[in-house]
């Protein structure tokens, strides 16, 4: 026979089907739990103080586009206010939903509604005392209070209850809802309507002195233009009164001229390096054939027309005839005299190309000046034009998209929803409830757990157990043809396993005191498989005449009834077999029905378990248990492993 341990690696999971078993075992005390929060719920969904709520909705114009100072000066004037540092865009949605909850705007609805006087926003008391033994305390600790200041406590009272009761939301499209909560409908309707007509009248108020603001700022720019372009026009007076108007004119035919001479000059320089270099060649002596073809060559001048013209020579070119030293230095002579009033006058067409230069180029900075001048001062007086237009028809843009009506059902309490989470938190509390008895009992509800707790793998079902109860052995192995008991035959082989005989005990631990008839179904089947088999019902009650039979086994045991289905034995010294295990010879007597029969079968209801438990005379025993989830006390069963070797599980 085996030894079965349990493991303990199903104390590290958590098994859902047994925490479903076990919340389904206290399901009525669940039920109860819930029932109990169900009512709990409605008890405070009827009594609970009803709050209504009443909403009204908005839109301001410009809450999603410009809407500044100048946000409509138009695109001319777009960049130059910006950077003139003026606002050109206007509050969004966002932004007015940030002023409808800020300080200063709720202090001021406070004032005007006296929020102060409304219990849903202010239950401030300033006359309400204290306990009286707060008071003897601090004047027993020497500590004193300082008078609380009113007005501040109420104001923050207003603020807050105003942020937890006055919802204000922005929408997708731009409008702004306001949501008022209270007791009573006509004040949430009051409150609601009351805001966002102030906030509408701000507003239109605000943009009415940023239209006059647009105005003055337009006003100082036409101002500050027409000053511009006035300047621009005397400047220009000023230059025409000073300086030729035809600066251009002069300029252009100056530069002409002055091309022309650099022209002559550069001409006039090359002849007179011919003639110097003519000149050289005549004072060395007669010049030859070859001197010329190298002037030639080096002064293309010589033959020009022009040059052998003022050199007295034939303008033919290949008529040449060299010149004298006196002709050629009275050339050269005119030559220089020529440079000389060249530079002269170029010098002089330099001097005034310089003067009308600059003069055309201030015209052209005053008349670009005047230009801008005048081009500024026309876009701001058609500005002005249209603002002053536009300021005098002032619609009003606002939309009240909704009007808060009175509400005629409250907001809350929300009845069904306070009941739905009674009826849930009642089953939340009472399923952790269910468990911790479930823990607190020791039991498992889940057939698998109970088994893998007990160490085996799988256990046998047992049948048509109960109407054996109170047969004797014989009639139960007369019956056993006529019943299907496969789960005893298996039991038989398990108790046989082993290689030495040991004694076994069949125990109930599923408190239906079963113990005998199983007992005896597995003795009376172990009878039919050949075995012989001593059997003893521990919890059977002697009769009288039982008590006075002469024991024969031990001097302690004696055989009664038919032993066609094995051996039944009775201890004639105690009122119930039960007493055996209080006998100091019980291993002895044990160990003399071992000695006589194969299997020597004990059963024992739950009454019996304990003592088995609690007694050590009896070495090394073999277990087999009637099991049942949600019975069966895993402290029981660990008790048995300690004990001896728990091999058989029996369960229905």
């Amino acid at each position: 026979m085996s030894n079965h341990q349990p493991t303990d690696a199903a104390d590290d999971e958590i098994n859902l089907k047994e925490l479903f078993l076990t919340i389904w075992a206290y399901k009525f005390l669940i039920a109860l739990v819930s029932s109990a929060f169900l009512v709990g719920a409605g008890f405070y969904a009827l009594n609970a103080d009803k709050v209504f709520s009443a909403k009204s909705t908005f839109a301001l114009p410009g809450s999603s586009g410009s809407n500044g100072i100048l946000g409509s000066l138009g695109g001319e004037l777009g960049g130059l206010a910006a950077l003139a540092g003026a606002p050109t865009g206007g509050g969004d949605a966002e932004v007015i939903v940030e002023r409808l909850t800020s300080r200063e705007f709720i202090l001021e609805i406070g004032r005007e509604l006296d929020l102060k006087s409304d219990e849903m926003f202010n239950s401030y008391d300033p006359n309400a005392t204290g306990p009286a033994w707060k008071a003897v305390l601090k004047s027993l600790l020497g500590m004193v209070s300082e008078k609380p200041n009113a007005d501040r406590i109420a104001l923050q009272n207003v603020i807050n209850a105003y942020k937890e009761l006055i919802v204000v939301e922005a929408g997708d499209t731009g409008s702004i809802s306001v949501t008022v909560d209270h007791e009573v409908p006509e004040r949430a309707a009051e409150i609601a309507n009351f805001i966002v007509s102030k906030i509408i009248a701000l507003k239109a108020l605000e943009s009415s002195d940023e239209t006059d603001e647009k105005l003055d700022y337009l006003s100082r720019t036409l101002a500050d233009a027409s000053e511009d372009l006035e300047a621009a026009q005397r400047a220009l007076q000023e230059y025409s009164l000073e300086n030729s108007t035809k600066a251009v004119e002069n300029f252009a035919v100056g530069s002409v001229m002055l091309d022309d001479m650099r022209t002559q000059r550069e001409r006039s320089a090359e002849q007179l390096a011919a003639a110097l270099a003519l000149k050289e060649v005549l004072y060395k002596g007669v010049p030859g054939e070859g001197d010329y073809d190298r002037l030639r060559q080096e002064f293309p001048q010589l033959d020009q027309p022009s040059f052998r013209r003022i050199m007295g020579v034939s303008e033919v070119a290949s008529a040449w005839t060299w010149p004298s030293v006196g002709v050629v230095s009275q050339v050269e002579s005119s030559i220089r005299d020529r440079l000389s009033a060249l530079e002269r006058d170029i010098l002089k067409l330099e001097q005034d190309a310089s003067k009308y230069a600059s003069s055309a180029e201030r015209l052209a900075q005053l008349t670009r000046d005047l230009k801008i001048a005048e081009a500024a001062y026309t876009v701001l007086i058609e500005q002005v034009k249209s603002q002053s237009l536009v300021a005098g028809f002032k619609p009003d843009n606002s939309r009240i998209l909704e009007v808060a009506g009175v509400p005629v059902s409250p907001s809350a309490p929300k009845r069904t929803l306070i009941l739905a989470l009674g009826l849930v938190l009642g089953v939340f509390v009472g399923s952790a409830v269910a468990l911790v008895l479930g823990m607190r009992r020791g039991v498992y509800f889940a057939l698998s757990s109970l088994l893998e707790a007990v160490g085996v793998s799988s256990g046998l079902k047992t049948k048509g157990v109960r109407r054996f109860r109170g047969k004797p052995l014989a009639d139960v192995h007369k019956s056993l043809g006529k019943i299907k008991s496969d789960w005893a035959r298996h039991a038989v082989l398990q108790l046989d396993s082993g290689d030495e005989n040991r004694p076994v005990f069949i125990c109930d631990l599923s408190f239906e005191n079963n113990a005998g008839a199983l007992g005896k179904i597995v003795a009376a089947t172990a009878v039919s498989l050949g075995r012989d088999v001593g059997f003893i019902d521990l919890s059977r009650e002697l009769s009288e005449v039982e008590r006075e039979l002469t024991p024969d086994i031990e001097d302690a045991m004696v055989k009664v009834g038919n032993p066609t289905g094995g051996t039944e034995y009775v201890y004639p010294a105690g009122v119930t077999n039960l007493d055996l295990l209080y006998s100091r010879s019980v291993d002895k007597i044990v160990d003399a029905l071992l000695e006589k029969h194969d299997i020597v079968i004990f059963a024992a209801n739950t009454d019996a378990v304990e003592v088995i438990l609690a007694s050590n005379s009896i070495v090394d025993p073999f277990f087999a248990v009637q099991l049942k989830p949600g019975k069966t006390l895993i402290k029981s069963v660990q008790r048995m492993l300690q004990r001896g070797t728990l091999g058989v599980a029996f369960h229905a």
